[in-house]
């Protein structure tokens, strides 16, 4: 026996709307996607991302401040901060700092800049 013609039409009405309900459920989670993908990597490699660049993606929260990646530095290195700069190096965001380290060698600081993640510590 088979079902009546008004309950498969009924039955097929729903798993049509379910599936429509995935799909929009799937674009809405790779458009959510995008930002963060976008967040974590710079288009090309370049040297010295400018201010307003910098400015803007801080505020968006893109990338960590300075001041919160100045303080890691800190902790890592006693001495005066000498130059600060954010680079996008093989397609990440870098913050690289130099310090003057108390015994007066230039030491040089790479953070992650999306994640403050330290990357490396190499001395001039």
């Amino acid at each position: 026996m088979t079902a009546p013609l008004h309950n498969r039409s009924a039955r097929h009405a729903v798993s049509a709307g379910m599936r429509h309900r995935w799909r929009i459920a799937i674009a809405v989670l790779l458009v959510a996607s995008v930002p963060a993908m976008q967040a974590y990597g710079c288009e090309e490699s370049r040297d010295n991302v400018s201010q307003d660049d910098v400015l803007q993606m801080t505020e968006n929260g893109r990338i960590e401040p300075f001041g919160r990646i100045l303080e890691k530095a800190h902790a890592r290195i006693e001495g005066k901060l000498l130059e600060a700069k954010l680079d996008c190096i093989d397609h990440r965001y870098v913050y690289e700092i130099d310090m003057l380290a108390h015994d007066g060698q230039i030491r040089a600081l790479k953070f992650d800049a999306v994640t403050g993640r330290h990357l490396d510590l190499a001395e001039d």
